[in-house]
């Protein structure tokens, strides 16, 4: 005997049928993870004053073969200075060429990374990245994003980009 879809033998049926919906459905919501503002990391204000990132040159900006758009830009982190509160929608890497460099990452211990060493900077996390040591720090942020996405996304109340 064929009850269909909604018959009593087909119970199983449905609550697989509405999981799965529910699922697509929150799957395909266009509402952000993180909104602004976000004031701390893990529960605390990260250390070092707000300061975007000086000295700024980009130097490259391409298409890969898949059709994303690669940049790399080259900058300085002035001793004592941090970016604000942050995301990167499809993560990146930096890689610190002098000074050392603190990345604060929300669900992560902070991470501490001297010249010569790069980090990963996770997609859609809160993070940011201060110089608390004594000298100026120069780095190499990498990213692979779609065209008319931004590399990043500040969510820390009072931040400007000059």
């Amino acid at each position: 005997m064929v009850l269909g879809l909604f018959g009593k033998q087909n119970k199983m049926k449905k609550v697989l049928i509405a999981t799965t919906i529910g699922l697509l459905l929150s799957a395909c919501s266009t509402a952000p993870k993180w909104t602004d503002p976000i004031t701390t990391i893990n529960g605390t204000v990260p250390d070092g004053e707000l300061l975007p990132l000086q000295d700024t040159v980009k130097m490259l900006e391409t298409e890969t073969s898949d059709g994303m758009r690669l940049i790399v830009m080259k900058g300085t982190r002035k001793a004592g200075t941090r970016v604000g509160i942050h995301i990167h929608k499809y993560g990146g890497h930096t890689c610190v060429l002098s000074g050392n460099m603190t990345d604060f990452v929300e669900g992560s211990k902070p991470s501490h990374y001297p010249a010569g060493t790069c980090y990963y900077m996770p997609a859609d996390t809160p993070m940011a990245a201060a110089n608390l040591g004594e000298e100026d720090a120069v780095l190499v942020d990498t990213f692979i994003l779609p065209y008319g996405e931004d590399e990043i996304t500040i969510l820390e109340p009072n931040w400007r980009f000059e």
